[in-house]
């Protein structure tokens, strides 16, 4: 059997949602360095318990568009403040969350689109659950060498570049004290539809990070030729039209291989982002970190069964909005 053969079987087993509608899925990443090795399967994690939950009635208003260049600043968090404590090198425990579009599909797209009522419910229950939003930098830093991390951390990360991720995304998430990670698609940038460079910009001054989502956000193992483009050119490109750091990487459709690898590694990236059903980070997957798609189908209990800390008979503070 060809190993593009095993690549599609290893995909199709596993029901993730990539970008564009394309459900591809990639296996488990190599070690750190470049290798063309197969990569070990991870270990499993044991699913979390999850207790059904009655939420309360939630009747919030879209909050309105930001204006260009906003400045971060931070909202009042959970009292008392938990301690951020030392995690790493090696393994840690740090959910990824994947969104496309925030807002409504003209198409009736219920699975790339979240509305921005469920969007704001969603980062309310990480708000009231303590969950704090951290960078991929600071990420790949406690894998690599341990850094200081706080008790419940989180990454959300946008793909593609939809002009919802600075229109409704933004707004909602500075109400939380939270920050995100945009991953571009240069050719999209300005595009209607899609950010422009100063919205891109104004991510970046809001705290967030910028990423690289390739060149055309094509299947990098279907264009072998166009690889390093897509990888290398993508982040140099992005870097002087952006004016600011590009430092990791997200697959198209969560796809890659042995060369595609290679590319990340040699441009200098930090760690990749593929897709996945765990929370556990680590150097077997710094370059294909595990990413749960959040569809607009998915309920709160749904959104809640993504989370690695929410214990049995844990106390469910009331779904409020915070002023």
């Amino acid at each position: 059997m060809t190993k593009r053969a095993l690549s599609w079987l290893s995909t199709l087993a596993l029901f993730l949602l990539g970008c564009g509608g394309l459900q591809l899925v990639a296996p488990p990443t190599p070690t750190m360095a470049p290798t063309r090795t197969a990569p070990p399967s991870p270990s499993p994690i044991p699913p979390v318990t999850v207790t059904p939950i009655l939420f309360p009635t939630y009747s919030p208003t879209v909050p309105p568009s930001p204006t260009p260049l906003p400045t971060f600043t931070p909202q009042p968090t959970l009292t008392p403040e938990p301690q951020w404590s030392i995690q790493g090198p090696g393994d840690v425990v740090v959910p990824i969350l994947l969104y496309h579009h925030i807002g409504s599909s003209l198409q009736g797209d219920t699975v790339y689109y979240v509305s921005p009522e469920a969007f704001d419910r969603q980062m309310n229950l990480l708000y009231q659950w303590g969950y704090k939003t951290i960078s991929v930098d600071l990420l790949s830093r406690a894998i690599n060498e341990g850094a200081q991390l706080p008790p419940k951390p989180v990454i959300l990360t946008f793909d593609d570049g939809s002009e919802t991720t600075y229109t409704a995304a933004l707004p909602i998430l500075q109400r939380y004290g939270f920050t995100g990670v945009a991953y571009i698609v240069l050719n999209y940038v300005g595009v209607p539809r899609y950010m422009t460079v100063e919205q891109i910009r104004g991510l970046y001054a809001a705290g967030w990070e910028i990423g690289s989502h390739g060149l055309s956000h094509i299947d990098l193992t279907a264009s072998p030729r166009k690889q390093e483009a897509e990888v290398s050119e993508s982040r140099k490109r992005l870097e002087k039209l952006l004016g600011v750091p590009v430092t990791s990487f997200a697959y198209p459709f969560g796809v890659y291989d042995d060369d595609s690898l290679h590319y990340v590694h040699l441009s200098g990236y930090l760690a990749a982002m593929g897709l996945g059903r765990e929370s556990l980070q680590g150097q077997r997957n710094l370059f294909y970190l595990y990413r749960q798609p959040v569809t607009g189908t998915a309920d709160l209990e749904a959104f809640a069964r993504l989370l690695p800390w929410r214990e049995a008979g844990e106390d469910i503070l009331p779904v409020t909005i915070v002023p």
